[in-house]
């Protein structure tokens, strides 16, 4: 709002004297150059019993026309160009107070509020609409009714320019961090530090990105798609083996699109209730705090807080009008300090509405919004944390302009302009910002270049890399996996693998892979090799892959998880026997195609030789019993991913979860004849996943598959379900079914993982303190064996393999179907989750759990 202007005054010369003429000129220098300095207040606002911080309190100059309020911590930080001498502190439930402070200086204020025993006064807007309960309430309830005539949604058609700048910080810089030993080298970074006036912490940015997006809505049938114009990092560059795209999405699967008035807002893959909710009365308290007038509109200003301060829920205030639009004009927000959320000191939200349009379109929408996200890295109050900021502005709204069909034809939600969105010319960003990036913003790629051409950083990197993905380069060859290093199992004994790979650094267009491994019981050496090769357009291992690849594989896998025994350390340590493992003699060649739009295809040729080893290497029973399967195969697969986001790894893809659906459905030919295939067979299978927000009540993940192998083939052809014998939570496997416990030749499964998110917990006095989050977990199996697919001494199938007492380890399922139970308390320190599995039929069957606690590990907000 706008300051009270100087009063002003009349001068007649003649009359005076110059002594009145020299005193009063002295008073105008006086009350001007007081004028001209700035009144700052700044501090920490606590509550007088318990001395801690109290969040969105206002702090208003005594003449009301200026305000601010606190963030999570108490802090605030409020000035004016004008003269003030006294500000005023008021927080609902305790009582207000005006303190002096000193003009055209700076004040630092800790404020201790008291809390008063009463009740609110309640403020009647419309006595004839507000008689039955609390006010605030029923006004929430209307701005619910209400909220398709203020947003968007409402309208046959909208189009705006949507401009995104998103900035990280490593906040809480101290003398005493920067001169650790490890900054010698690196003290000129500190030269790029930024100031927080509200807390006084000093950050240091490092990284910087910004995006212009056209945005495009249709009411009927409704759509919305967003196209990206241009993009800009100042953090990563295609030199480094960093997914730029997999990162900007990341990004914005951490900050979605806000709109206030969705009964659910996504952030940090979690969903809270929102405060304009249809069920918002029963996880909020609404409290109409004052009324404020600005220009010839008037608004009520509204203070919501979550009942239970555990809950995935906001605090805040905001502003409505008292009209009949009953529309929202600013909203600031944020989380309790007890929510049940990791890894975040801080969340705040700001969003400013402004009238577009004219008459019957006329509305207030979304005019600027900022997402602060403060993330603490050290526990100690102190400590360091990351600060990401992400400020939007919206611009040359078009409102019930049509727009063409073909703008909104597919699924894709994100469309790309032409050209190189990531090398626009300076002169495109001058003249399509929004607003004049600050010094500290245009200052970062600067301190990455400089930081990136030192050779501290270079070893750092090499280090860095080393942990990340198990590889160390040198030159243009990379050497590893530190993770499969090292394994044991029964067979093998002690198993070491060398592997080697090209650097992707250095070849964008091929990748050539090799391994060996040796197993000190066994005495043998398995080895495998692959080499990919891209085609024009396309990079190896980015998305969209339009590549072929040739690969070779002579080694040990356990039956149903298609990999190698060689799976990481903590894969080896498992209940049971080992020894269940089949030696896979593979040559595969296979071309790959993705689309952006969520298509993808591949088609191969592979020829592959199973049999069996430790107790699944038996001897012959009779001179026609086979000891190995042999067959030449043909395939494919079709997948369909739309909008999918994920993150594109040194070694693999880091799937980032979304609402929308997978599909996959596959198949593939056996050969009979050809390169000595013994098989004439075919199979098929479908396969679809699923995630479910049921904000407040968590989030599910379902998945199907179904599938049939048609034909006469020997076990290791069947489909082998997948089993888990380690200690560890296993989302795919069965966790307490054994290694080739059931094949099956006709099959369908079901899984269900449900994450509550603490709904319950956070119920439980004192549990809830330590913010647990409780998960349930159904696993179901049909299947069936065929009787032509069960071996006998004359059918020419492998047999299937028995134990010690010459008991088969090996079996269909039966008309009853495989069933699990889990139920497990997640978030334990922050990473740990503890389930509890049931094995709920086949519970009869020698040498198996019927039950066993299993650990998932896993970091996540």
């Amino acid at each position: 709002m706008p300051s009270a202007k100087p009063k002003k005054f009349n001068l007649t010369v003649s009359p005076l004297t110059l002594r009145s003429l020299f005193f009063l000129s002295c008073c105008l220098g006086a009350s001007l150059s007081l004028w001209g300095q700035a009144t700052v207040v700044s501090g920490v606002v606590l509550d007088v019993r318990q001395e801690q911080p109290l969040p969105y309190v206002t702090i208003q100059f005594g003449d009301g026309q200026l305000g601010v309020r606190t963030d999570i911590h108490g802090r605030f930080l409020l000035e004016s160009n004008a003269p003030k001498s006294q500000v005023k502190i008021s927080y609902l439930g305790y009582e207000s107070q005006t303190l002096p402070v000193r003009p055209g200086e700076r004040n630092e204020l800790r404020v201790l509020l008291v809390e008063v025993d009463k009740q609110l006064l309640e403020i009647t807007i419309r006595p004839e609409k507000y008689r039955r309960k609390n006010p605030a309430t029923d006004l929430i309830e209307e701005v619910f009714k209400h909220k398709d005539q203020n947003r968007k949604e409402g309208l046959p058609y909208c189009s705006f320019e949507k401009y995104e700048r998103l900035r990280f910080d490593l906040n809480g810089i101290t003398d005493k961090f920067r001169n650790k030993w490890y900054f010698r080298r690196f003290q000129f970074i500190f030269n790029y530090c930024d100031t927080n006036r509200t807390t006084q912490k000093i950050a240091l940015p490092f990284y910087f990105r910004e995006r212009l997006l056209e945005s495009y809505y249709r009411r009927d049938p409704s759509a919305q798609k967003d196209r990206l114009m241009a993009e800009r990092q100042t953090a990563f560059e295609d030199d480094y083996d960093v997914d730029r795209d997999g990162v900007s999405t990341y990004l914005n699967s951490m900050y979605s699109d806000i709109d206030i008035y969705n009964s659910t807002i996504t952030l940090l893959d979690k969903q809270f209730i929102g405060p304009l909710s249809g069920a918002a009365p029963l996880f909020y308290r609404f409290y109409i705090t004052d009324t404020v007038e600005i220009g010839t509109e008037r608004f009520a200003d509204v203070f919501f807080a979550p009942k239970n301060k555990n809950d995935l829920a906001f605090m805040g205030n905001m502003l409505v009008a008292l009209d009949s639009s009953y529309a929202v004009r600013r909203v600031e927000m944020g989380i309790s300090k007890d929510i049940n959320l990791n890894w975040v000191a801080d969340l705040r939200i700001e969003q400013d509405f402004g009238f577009q349009g004219d008459s019957a379109d006329r509305r207030l929408l979304l005019r600027n919004d900022m997402v602060r996200l403060d993330m603490k890295i050290w526990k100690n109050k102190d400590g360091r944390s990351l600060l990401a900021t992400k400020n939007t502005s919206y611009q040359k709204y078009r409102l019930n302009t049509p727009l063409p069909d073909s703008l909104f034809a597919g699924k894709t939600k994100l469309l790309r302009d032409t050209g190189n969105l990531h090398a626009r010319a300076p002169n495109f960003w001058v003249t399509h910002r929004h607003d004049s990036l600050s010094a500290s913003d245009a200052a970062v790629a600067d301190m990455i270049q400089r930081l990136k051409a030192t050779r501290t950083f270079k070893l750092l990197e090499q280090f860095g890399m080393f942990v990340g993905t198990g590889y160390h380069r040198i030159g243009r060859v990379e050497l590893g996996e530190l993770g499969n290093f090292y394994t044991f199992n029964d067979v093998e004994g002690n198993r070491f693998q060398f592997t080697a790979r090209t650097s992707d650094r250095y070849f964008k267009k091929m990748r050539l892979r090799g391994y060996a491994a040796y197993g000190t019981n066994d005495q043998m050496w398995k080895y495998g090799g692959r080499a990919t090769f891209a085609f024009k357009g396309a990079r190896v291992g980015r998305f969209p892959a339009n590549q072929i690849r040739f690969s070779y594989d002579q080694d040990l896998y356990y039956p149903g998880l298609g990999s190698s025994s060689g799976e990481g350390l903590l894969g080896s340590i498992q209940r049971g026997n080992t020894n269940r493992l089949l030696l896979n003699r593979l040559s595969h060649v296979e071309y790959a195609r993705e689309y952006r739009g969520g298509f993808s295809y591949a088609g191969y040729l592979r020829h592959r030789i199973v049999s069996g080893a430790g107790v699944l290497n038996q001897p012959d029973t009779t001179p026609q019993t086979p000891t190995d399967a042999v067959s030449a195969e043909t395939g494919g697969w079709l997948r369909y991913a739309p909008n999918e986001r994920f993150y594109q790894g040194a070694n693999r893809r880091t799937q980032i979860s979304s609402r929308w659906p997978v599909f996959f459905l596959q198949y593939r030919a056996g050969l009979k004849g050809i390169l000595g295939g013994d098989y004439a067979f075919q199979r098929a299978s479908f396969r679809a996943d699923k995630a479910f927000y049921v904000a407040p009540f968590g989030k599910s993940e379902w998945s199907f598959e179904m599938g049939q192998v048609f034909g006469r083939v020997s076990y290791p052809l069947l489909e082998i379900h997948r089993a888990n014998q380690t200690y560890f939570f296993d989302d795919y496997g069965f966790n307490l079914m054994n290694h080739l416990e059931f094949v099956s030749d006709r099959f369908a499964m079901l899984h269900i993982n449900h994450d509550f998110g603490g709904i319950l917990l956070n119920r439980i006095p004192l549990i809830k303190k330590f913010k647990w989050r409780e998960g349930l977990t159904f696993k179901a199996l049909y299947g069936s064996l065929s009787n032509r697919n069960i071996p006998t001494p004359s059918n020419g199938l492998l047999p299937f393999p028995t134990d010690a007492n010459n008991r088969p380890i090996t079996r269909g399922l039966g008309r009853q179907p495989y069933l699990e139970l889990s139920a497990g308390i997640g978030n334990i320190f922050g990473i740990l989750r503890v389930d509890y599995v049931w094995r709920l039929t086949y519970r009869d069957a020698p040498d198996i759990s019927r039950g066993g606690v299993r650990l998932l590990m896993g970091v996540g907000f």
